[in-house]
Parts: structure tokens; sequence; C-alpha cells
């Protein structure tokens, strides 16, 4: 019997018109999904994205733990590109949905990087998807790089003075991961007097989207959560 066919998708920040037709196109044609849901939540955002266009499929919930242990989380990684890896064998075409792209801060992943050990290469395929920040900007029409500028994106380190440098190197930096962090995020941009070049955006693409140019509101709101911070060294253009 043939194997069958790996489909990691990305679904974009959350808006169901933001997925791209190559994503639809694989979701309808697939045999079954497999859908990626934290073991602290009911429901599963990936699933919702794609709701109407997985119906008659056979669905699959991975759940994975939030932690942060290594052990337990390469176990989890594991055991999912396993329950993957007997459908594809079977003949089974499979989708799995990731939120975002499937390649930049992504868990999926560490998912891939079991299944390359599984599966030959022409039976794994990834779908890009749009980015958060990318999507941030073009809702603030916030320009991220125009003629020879040059792009950081980075995680919030621990110590935010790690950050100073990177923002007077890059033309852009996008912070993703800001978390619990914002507030020092912005003390840091205030004292490098970058605030006024600054887009803060959270659940792009979602319900709750929020996006905002003034950064001092953000103090103390806890907004960091499912967010992303675009600063540019000069002043930002085309934004409202």
């Amino acid at each position: 019997m043939n194997i069958g066919n790996f489909y990691g998708i990305g679904l974009g920040p959350g808006d169901p018109e933001l997925l791209t037709i190559k994503a639809i196109h694989t979701i309808q044609n697939v045999d079954c999904i497999f859908v990626p849901k934290s073991d602290s939540k009911e429901d599963s955002l990936a699933l919702e994205i794609v709701k109407d266009h997985v119906k008659g499929k056979r669905v699959i919930k991975q759940v994975y733990p939030m932690t942060k242990d290594k052990s337990i989380l390469n176990a989890a990684w594991l055991k999912a590109a396993e329950e993957i890896h007997a459908e594809i064998t079977n003949g089974y075409d499979v989708a799995y949905l990731t939120l975002g792209d499937p390649m930049t801060f992504s868990t999926y992943i560490y998912l891939l990087r079991n299944l390359n050990t599984m599966l030959p290469d022409h039976a794994i395929h990834t779908i890009p998807g749009i980015t958060s920040y990318n999507a941030a900007a073009c809702m603030g029409n916030f320009s991220l790089l125009t003629g020879d500028e040059r792009l950081a994106v980075i995680p919030v380190p621990g110590d935010i003075m790690e950050l100073h440098p990177l923002l007077e190197a890059f033309d852009t930096v996008v912070l993703m991961k800001v978390a619990k962090k914002l507030d020092d995020v912005i003390l840091l941009l205030e004292e490098m007097k970058l605030t006024e070049n600054a887009l803060f955006a959270s659940y792009i693409g979602q319900k709750d989207a929020y996006l905002t140019y003034d950064l001092s509101s953000l103090k103390g709101s806890g907004r960091g959560y499912m967010s992303v911070l675009i600063v540019k060294r000069m002043r930002r253009e085309f934004s409202g």
C-alpha cells in the first residue's frame, strides 16, 4: 500500500478570511485533520478558524501540556508524531493545523523534527501562513521595511537591556512573546525615545483584536499576552 501525505498548514493569525486558497483546498482534500489543543483550554482556535471547511472530515484532537519541562514536551511531540505517522502509513492524507506561519516561532517545528525521521521527504508538505506581525503591520498601515532597511524578529529576552543594541542596530524590530514584560519594554522604549515609532497589537485577526500607537496607555494593562510590538528607529510611515 502506498503511504499518504502529511500537510502542515499555517492558518494565519486567526481571521478565517486570511487563510490561503492552498490551505483551504488542502483541508478540503485530505482524509483526516489533526488539531492541536492545549490542556488548559476546552476549545481549539485552529478548529474554529477552519470550521467551514472541515464538514464531514475525521478530526483528531491532540492535547499538548502547557509546561516548559522539555522531557514532557518532547514525549508529547513524539507521541503526536507517532499518531500522525500511523495514519499516513495506512494510506491516509493528513493535515495538521497550526496558527500563524508553521516555520515562525511555531511548536509545529518540534512535530516536524520527529516526522522527518519517520517519513520520506516527498510525503511531507508545509503550507505557509500569514504571521501575526505581518497582519498587524497591514492592519495598522505600518511600514515594516523599505529600500535597504533591515528587520529583526525576536522574542523579548529575560534581560530587557539586551534589546538596546538590537533597537539601535536594526531599522525595524519585531518583538514577539511580550507577555508580562510589556511594561519593562515600554520603559526602555521611552528611554530610547522610540515610543512614537511603535505599533502594539494583540489578538490580531481574532474577535478581541486590539491595536494602538499609544504605548503609554498600555502600562499596567496586562495586554502583553498574544501580542506583538513593532518598533522603528526612524519615524513610522503611512500609519494612523
